[in-house]
């Protein structure tokens, strides 16, 4: 087996269309069927169901796919690390994350180091989280959950603080400090929640036997403190988003229980790390050092 006829096959499966494959891969359809034709012969097994023009991969298929991606990402960080050999400085970074604020502030001060690299930032789903870890698709995943697998190592950086976000108008205790079970007079205004804060803000309050009553819901992080500094409710946000120079919010330290969570790093075990993405995860603790140093 060559990794012609493998990326043939890998195409073919991933579209389940051999005249789709036939056209990404610049090829005639009838020379992609005959080398699937030969690949499957050479193996001694089929690898798809077929139906006309339409494919799926058979129990044989799907074996060799799962393969065929991890190879194929190995070429790709192959193809990575050479190019990055070729230029120094500067190269392609992907990112997995959903930190809008914590991403927004490394990226900005990693650039002042390395102003010419090419950056992605690729939403925490599920897909890209298996991604990630099953075939190393992207560079880094900066993340609040821990993750036990073999492919990957977690690495904390920081516990940050949780604080309550309320208008400037609000009159608070003098200490700068809250009471959830004391605090009633002001709706919520958060993200919806299929979100992992949301769903770890909802199981702290839970614990302390306080329920927000949220007026707001929203899908984008960056809405919730404008509808703070408008005065239309209050707000979790965690220490990495709060803007002490803000004069129309104030962040109050929640009293009823420690209220934090850890920010870390997820990097893949057994795949090539670039230059440039070995030097993101250096600036990554530095970035939480001198946030450590700044308490």
């Amino acid at each position: 087996m060559d990794l012609i006829k493998l990326r043939y096959f890998y195409t073919t499966a991933k579209l389940e269309n051999v005249s789709l494959a036939a056209k990404e891969l610049l090829i005639s359809q009838p020379a992609l069927s005959k080398a699937i034709a030969n690949l499957e012969a050479e193996l001694e097994m089929d690898l798809f169901f077929r139906s006309g023009k339409r494919i799926s991969l058979n129990e044989n298929g799907t074996f060799l796919f799962k393969r065929a991606e991890r190879i194929f990402s190995e070429v790709h960080h192959l193809e990575r690390g050479l190019e990055e050999r070729r230029g120094e400085g500067s190269g392609n970074l992907s990112i997995v994350t959903t930190l809008p604020y914590t991403f927004t502030n490394i990226i900005d001060s990693f650039f002042n180091e390395y102003p010419y690299v090419k950056c992605r930032q690729v939403p925490l789903s599920k897909e890209n989280l298996q991604q990630f870890t099953e075939n190393g698709k992207y560079d880094v995943c900066i993340t609040t959950e821990k993750m036990v697998h073999p492919n990957v190592e977690w690495v904390p950086l920081f516990e940050e603080e949780i604080f309550l976000t309320v208008p400037k108008s609000y009159k608070e205790m003098k200490t700068g400090t809250i009471d959830l079970m004391e605090f009633d007079n002001l709706p919520f205004i958060g993200l919806t929640n299929r979100y992992s804060f949301r769903q770890f803000t909802d199981q702290f309050c839970k614990s302390v036997g306080y329920t927000p009553i949220y007026q707001v819901e929203v899908e984008e992080a960056t809405t919730i403190l404008q509808l703070v500094k408008n005065g239309r409710g209050a707000a979790f946000t965690p220490e990495t988003s709060v803007n002490l120079y803000d004069d129309k919010i104030k962040h109050l330290k929640i009293e009823n229980e420690k209220f934090t969570r850890t920010i870390g790093l997820l990097k893949h075990r057994y795949l090539y790390p670039t230059k440039i993405s070995e030097a993101f995860v250096s600036h990554c603790h530095s970035y939480f050092q001198d946030i450590k140093k700044n308490k």
